[in-house]
């Protein structure tokens, strides 16, 4: 072996692995060395692509290279340690404060051992002493294409698990947002929390928007449908609001969404805009087929007072029972439809029935209150304090809901109380209003015991499809949705508040046990297993196994862990 003029011993090619036999990964790599001999030695007289590797760039110094790196991001960087302007061990603490992933191995003489100790306390993966053998340098590649593969495969299973795992998320973020409206966490809590999970609530100013989203002419006494276009429009509405980091969203119920949106003074009347205007844009493409309507509150200017503008958005969004046409819900449009509706209904004084049925049949029993006041302040103020006019409003309510219970399949005259059979002295109005409040919360009663006993039949189905096809790699929950005939959205919220944990938990969960019978009850191979139970990628399984069972399966198997 000769040292050359590049500053680096050949070896024959023969003399050297082809790494490249089975790597589906190219990592790119950067040269930061002083001498240009040694520099261009390395570049040339190494075939990159053939160890898994792509020479990206190089450079004379730290300060030159520094930019570089900066744009071209390597995976991994050779450097020399002692250069001008910028040695390598400030080269080496900057990388590893800006892009804490990328290898660093390094070039040292004999003489700079001290530095070299300096570097490996930084953590860097190796070190090459001058003149450089290729045969180090190709084993050293070898080492790290090793390494790396295992940390990217490592990486993608993380991202897919997490993806598995982001129905959770979307659970424990209503549950997070729930607390943030109500204001049952303080300003450092909310923050703390958020920063836990992921989410950056810090602006200088906030607004909410509030959506609701169901079939159309859905029944809440039955799951909601599997619609093509009620999950295309959620999907689009999704899709949106997640590339813009400006908007946050999270889900209230079933039907309804709201997004926190966050931004500068100048900047949320146009946030909030965007967005009410793109989820009305994605909406009309369906609107015969889904039922939407849309507010906001007023931006304020700190966290603490997002509940005000929450509880001011929600009283705007109940106004869709009196304004089921109106799909865009403001102050301004509410108070021109009801002034028109008076005019029109001068002399009239009746009071829609519809209007009626639809609150019974998806309103919420936190909503009677305010839905009773607008449908009285939707009548002319005289007529509302006439005893006629109280009978009246009375016995409408009463129709309405025996109505509505009979077109749900129950029984009028099985489920009424006495004190709630229609009765001829509500002649005051906050009688009139003490009566519609009873009568319309049992029905909502009756409503919603109707829907609990159908959820639990359809759950029992559902669980019984994921028990017998879990071993399908193909199952999830928008195949278990269609195969129950309800939208996804439905069916993850009423799978989460009945079984007490996600889909994806239950089938992750139901998968491992599985698992852990045969690790102990059988003889067969990790791989086999992880094939039976639906993991078609072994090292995936295994990695599964581990963060649900805090062991490995063959640490499993030999009874180390229980």
């Amino acid at each position: 072996m000769i040292h050359n003029l590049w500053g680096i011993i050949h070896i024959t090619k023969n003399d050297a692995t082809n790494l490249s036999e089975g790597k589906s990964n190219v990592f790119k790599v950067f040269i930061v060395e002083d001498e240009i001999v040694v520099r261009e030695g390395i570049r040339n007289n190494i075939h990159w692509e053939q160890y898994g590797f792509i020479y990206a760039g190089d450079a004379s110094d730290g300060e030159l290279a520094l930019p570089m790196i900066r744009r071209i991001q390597p995976d991994l960087i050779i450097t020399d340690i002692k250069m001008p302007f910028m040695d390598g061990l400030e080269l080496i603490k900057l990388v590893r404060e800006e892009l804490p992933r990328t290898k660093i191995v390094i070039i040292s003489g004999y003489d700079d051992f001290s530095y070299a100790q300096q570097a490996i306390r930084m953590g860097v993966e190796q070190y090459l002493l001058k003149p450089i053998v290729k045969e180090k340098m190709v084993e050293i590649l070898a080492s790290l294409h090793k390494k790396m593969e295992a940390e990217l495969k490592q990486q993608e299973y993380l991202a897919k698990f997490q993806r598995e795992a982001q129905e959770y998320e979307t659970f424990s973020r209503r549950r997070f947002f729930e607390q943030i409206v109500t204001g049952g966490l303080s300003v450092s809590e909310i923050s703390e929390t958020a920063k836990s999970m992921g989410i950056d609530v810090n602006a200088p100013f906030y607004n909410i928007v509030l959506f609701s989203l169901s079939s159309a002419g859905n029944d809440a006494s039955a799951p909601e449908n599997y619609t093509d276009s009620l999950i295309a429009v959620q999907d689009r509405v999704t899709e949106f609001i997640v590339s813009h980091p400006e908007l946050i969203l999270f889900r209230l119920n079933v039907t309804t969404y709201a997004v926190l949106v966050k931004g500068g003074q100048d900047d949320i009347a146009r946030f909030t805009y965007d967005c009410t205007e793109n989820i009305r844009e994605f909406c009309s493409v369906y609107e015969n087929d889904v039922d939407w309507y849309i507010t906001c509150g007023t931006p304020v200017s700190r966290l603490s007072a997002v509940p005000a503008c929450f509880t001011e958005a929600n009283r705007i969004l109940s106004y869709r029972y009196l304004c089921p046409e109106e799909h865009i819900l403001s102050e301004t449009s509410i108070r021109n439809i009801l002034k028109k509706d008076l005019k029109s209904d001068a002399g009239k004084k009746e009071i829609d029935q519809e209007r009626i049925r639809k609150f019974l049949n998806d309103g919420a029993v936190e909503d009677i209150d305010r839905f009773i006041d607008q449908l009285m302040q939707s009548a002319d103020e005289e007529a509302v304090s006439l005893p006629f006019f109280c009978r009246y409003l009375a016995m409408t309510v009463y129709f309405a809901a025996a109505e509505y219970i009979d077109s749900i399949g129950c029984r009028a005259d099985s489920f009424w109380p006495p004190e709630l059979r229609p009765k001829d002295n509500a002649s005051a109005p906050e009688e009139a209003r003490q009566y519609a409040r009873q009568v319309i919360l049992r029905t909502i009663e009756l409503r919603d015991r109707e829907s609990k006993k159908r959820q639990r039949d359809i759950l029992v189905q559902a669980i019984g499809f994921i028990d017998k096809h879990y071993p399908d790699e193909s199952i999830s929950l928008d195949r278990v949705a269609r195969e129950v005939n309800i939208s996804p959205n439905y069916f993850s919220a009423m799978f989460s508040q009945e079984v007490g944990r996600t889909f994806i938990e239950y089938l992750t969960n139901k998968r491992i046990s599985e698992a852990k019978r045969m690790l102990r009850q059988t003889d067969k191979r990790s791989s086999e297993i992880a094939f039976a139970i639906g993991y078609k990628d072994p090292h995936y399984f295994s990695f599964v196994f581990k963060k649900v069972a805090e062991c490995t399966p063959s640490e499993y198997r030999r009874g180390t862990r229980s």
